[in-house]
């Protein structure tokens, strides 16, 4: 594996440290909303591929496909944004983990066969210890970590040319889990 490859997975196990937005506070420390830090970031991320795609530069780590497009830490920096300033803990938790450690496993396993078994098995176990840690009912945390894994991996599989699977894997599942939230709940009373 190439030193490229191996900055991209490194960046796909540590994305979920995103995570710790929700331990600061509503009014973060600087009394600023948390939700503008997050848009804050995605401005600055978002800035700073215009600029990478505008003026042809070249990053390591972004793939040839990338070139023309936002890259994969973009896209996927966005849809873990979303989870942070829109869905609860829970249910972002399970996306943005299941993005950052199933995804490699989704390609480590299409070459040897074990896919989609294996990264289904790994996402549903994840989710359902995310969940019943959240406290959500067991056959909620049975039920929908069923649902987000097979929905994760059906978003990972189509080869999209515009969008990248990091952020489909984290979109996908965000809307499915949240609408499940939503209007079943979830939470042990």
């Amino acid at each position: 594996m190439d030193k490229a490859a191996v900055f991209r997975r490194v960046l796909h196990v540590v994305s979920p440290i995103w995570l710790a937005y929700y331990l600061i506070p509503p009014d973060s420390y600087i009394g600023v909303k948390r939700e503008l830090l997050v848009v804050g970031m995605l401005i600055v991320i978002f800035v700073a591929e215009a600029l990478r795609i505008g003026l042809k530069l070249k990053i390591p780590g972004i793939r040839d496909y990338e070139q023309k497009r936002p890259a994969a830490y973009a896209l996927g920096g966005l849809g873990i944004g979303l989870g942070l300033v829109f869905f609860p803990l829970p249910v972002t938790a399970v996306a943005v983990c299941g993005m950052a450690w199933v995804d490699p496993i989704c390609w480590a396993t299409k070459k040897g066969g074990a896919y989609p078994i294996i990264p289904l098995i790994v996402y549903f176990d994840m989710a359902v210890m995310f969940f019943l840690f959240a406290n959500y009912y067991p056959m909620n945390s049975i039920a929908y970590g069923a649902v987000g894994s097979l929905v994760a991996i059906a978003a990972e599989k189509p080869n999209l040319k515009l969008i990248d699977d990091d952020f489909v894997m984290i979109v996908a599942p965000l809307l499915v889990l949240g609408a499940l939230t939503y209007f079943f709940g979830g939470l042990l009373p």
